[in-house]
C-alpha cells in the first residue's frame, strides 16, 4: 500500500467573497462539474513531494471510475500497483509484494480525496467549498474539510471545459499528491465486472474489513 496509505491519494490568490448567493454558486458549479460523468477513464501522473524530508516520488497510471463508487486504479510505473473498488469492497494489490489487502470501501473512500470524484459523498456536509483564481486555462476551485480528523489540510481542484483536469492536496504531515489527468475519456461503457477482483492464487491476502 505503498501509495494508496499515503494518498489516498500554488495558487495564492483565492477569490474572497462573503455573501451567501457566491456560496451557493460554488456549490453549484462544483456539483455541476461532477455531475457531466457518471463513468470516467483516462491516464494520471502522480507527484507526491514532503515538506520534511524534501523527496519527491512520481508515479503513472490508468484508471477507471463508474458511479457511484466504483472505480480501478492502476499505478504502472516506478512499480505495479492496483486499487479496486465495486464500492462496497476495496482491494489494494502489491504485486511486487505478493499481497493483496482488502477493506470496507466506505471507511476507506468517504472522507478521502477520492469521495469527490467518486460521488460517494454530500460534498457540502463535508467540506467548506471557494473559488479560486483562474490559472493555467483552468477554473479551480478549494475545498476545506470541515473536520481537523480527515488527516489533509485543503484539496485544489482544476477544470478544463467541465472534465476534472488536475487535483491536489496537502496532509496535516507536510505531504502534498498532485494529480495530473490525461487521454480523458467520458461516459464510455465500463462493465462492472471491471471493478471486481480476485486475488492470485498464492497471494499472501489481509482481510481489514472487519476491523
Amino acid at each position: 500500500m505503498k501509495i494508496f496509505s499515503k494518498a489516498i491519494l500554488s495558487i495564492s490568490l483565492l477569490v474572497v467573497v462573503s455573501s451567501a448567493s457566491f456560496a451557493e454558486s460554488t456549490q453549484e458549479n462544483l456539483q455541476t462539474y461532477l455531475q457531466n460523468y457518471k463513468q470516467l477513464a483516462g491516464s494520471f501522473t502522480q507527484v507526491i513531494s514532503s515538506d520534511q524530508s524534501g523527496r519527491t516520488q512520481s508515479s503513472t497510471g490508468r484508471f477507471w471510475i463508474k458511479k457511484p463508487g466504483k472505480f480501478r486504479w492502476h499505478y504502472t510505473t516506478p512499480y505495479i500497483q492496483k486499487i479496486i473498488s465495486n464500492g462496497k469492497k476495496l482491494w489494494v494489490y502489491d504485486e511486487d509484494l505478493e499481497q493483496v489487502t482488502t477493506k470496507s470501501a466506505a471507511q476507506s473512500i468517504d472522507s478521502s480525496p477520492l469521495a469527490i470524484i467518486l460521488g460517494s459523498a454530500s460534498l457540502d456536509k463535508i467540506f467548506i467549498i471557494s473559488q479560486l483564481a483562474d490559472r493555467d486555462g483552468l477554473k479551480w476551485l478549494k475545498l476545506a474539510p470541515k473536520e481537523e480528523s480527515s488527516g489533509f489540510e485543503s484539496i485544489k481542484i482544476g477544470f478544463k471545459d467541465g472534465i476534472l483536469t488536475r487535483m491536489s492536496f496537502q496532509d496535516s504531515f507536510g505531504q502534498r499528491t498532485r494529480l495530473l489527468f490525461t487521454d480523458m475519456s467520458v461516459n464510455t461503457l465500463l462493465a462492472d465486472e471491471l471493478f471486481e477482483f480476485k486475488a492470485p492464487e498464492g497471494a499472501d491476502v489481509f482481510d481489514e474489513t472487519s476491523e
